[in-house]
C-alpha cells in the first residue's frame, strides 16, 4: 500500500510518546479503499491491522488520498471538502484525531 510509509510514521511516533501524556485516547478504525472505492486494508489507529469492534471513530479514505495527507501534499479539511473521506462516529473524538493531523501539516 502507497500509505504504508505514513503508518509507519505514525506507529513510530506512538511508540515514542508517553501514553499518559496522550491527549487522543479513542479508538479510531480506519478503512483504506482503492481509487474505485474497494477495501484495501483496516486498521485501529493503534496501528495493528483488523478492524477495531469498539472504535468510537470510523475513518474511510482512498489509500492515495492517506497518503497526499501524509506527506502533506493536502489536508484532512480539503479531502473532506472534496467529499473523499467518510467520516462515522463520536465528533469530538474525531475532531481531537483529525487536530493532530493539523498540527502536523
Amino acid at each position: 500500500m502507497k500509505s504504508d510509509e505514513i503508518i509507519d510514521k505514525i506507529r513510530n511516533k506512538l511508540k515514542e510518546s508517553d501514553p499518559g501524556k496522550r491527549t487522543v485516547v479513542n479508538t479510531f478504525q480506519f478503512n483504506f479503499t482503492d481509487t474505485d472505492g474497494q477495501l484495501i486494508k483496516s486498521m485501529a489507529l493503534d496501528i495493528y491491522e483488523g478492524k477495531a469492534s469498539d472504535a468510537d471513530g470510523k475513518i474511510t479514505i482512498a489509500d492515495e488520498d492517506f497518503y497526499l495527507v501524509g506527506t502533506k501534499q493536502m489536508t484532512f479539511e480539503q479531502m473532506l471538502q472534496q467529499e473523499k473521506v467518510k467520516l462515522e462516529g463520536d465528533a469530538d473524538a474525531i475532531n481531537k484525531m483529525l487536530d493532530k493531523f493539523r498540527l502536523n501539516s
